[in-house]
């Protein structure tokens, strides 16, 4: 598969929740959970989110360096942040655009063009993740993470295109609509089979736990 790998990483609450029902901003994790994200996030060369996930925080995470006498800084290497989104109605308030990081945009939206909003590259989406993804990775991204919304992680599998999930799972029962995969109202079933196996379990503390699942090599 020539397309860059991809890796689902999401902190969710027991009931798949990765949002409070208000909707909004949301830290579901703990900050355990924030050193294993710089970790992951240090090994991608980008990451890509919706733009309902852009709209609640108006901002990327920043990857840090952490020392070993307790200093954090923030990475001078930061990985290229893409956007999804079909709208082009974007705030140049956001802290976002101030943010120390190159962003693209992935748009089907030809006809409007961006007015004094900082995006390097935009990339135009074709009929499947997959045929996009192509051009995405002859720009040079071989890793990519995907960060959220649901709608955009629903896309992904949907074309089975996932090759990893890192998930935080932080010990809340939340209820409301937002759970990291959307509920739809058909019978289809993704993936029946276990096609999941563990790489690695980490304890965080405070009843937290972190899964690194991996697609099984046979599968691909």
């Amino acid at each position: 598969m020539n397309i860059p790998s991809i890796a689902i990483i999401i902190a969710s609450s027991l009931d798949g929740r990765i949002a409070f029902p208000s909707g909004g901003e949301s830290h579901l994790a703990s900050n355990k959970d924030k050193r294993i994200l710089d970790e992951n996030l240090s090994n991608v060369d980008a990451t890509i989110f919706g733009l309902g996930t852009l709209k609640a925080h108006q901002s990327t995470y920043l990857v840090k360096v952490h020392s070993e006498n307790g200093v954090i800084k923030i990475s001078k290497n930061q990985p290229i942040s893409i956007v999804a989104s079909n709208s082009k109605k974007f705030s140049k308030d956001w802290s976002y655009f101030k943010q120390p990081v190159k962003r693209w945009l992935i748009s089907s939206n030809k006809n409007k063009k961006l007015k004094n909003i900082d995006f390097e590259k935009e990339i135009y989406y074709k009929k499947t993740w997959k045929q996009t993804l192509l051009s995405v990775k002859k720009s040079g991204i071989n890793r990519l993470a995907l960060l959220g919304g649901a709608k955009l992680i629903n896309s992904f599998i949907k074309e089975d295109l996932i090759n990893e999930i890192k998930i935080t799972i932080a010990p809340r029962i939340i209820g409301g609509k937002y759970t990291w995969i959307p509920t739809e109202q058909t019978n289809k079933i993704f993936n029946l089979k276990q096609l999941w196996e563990i790489k690695s379990i980490k304890e965080l503390g405070a009843n937290e736990i972190h899964i690194h699942y991996t697609r099984k090599v046979e599968d691909y």
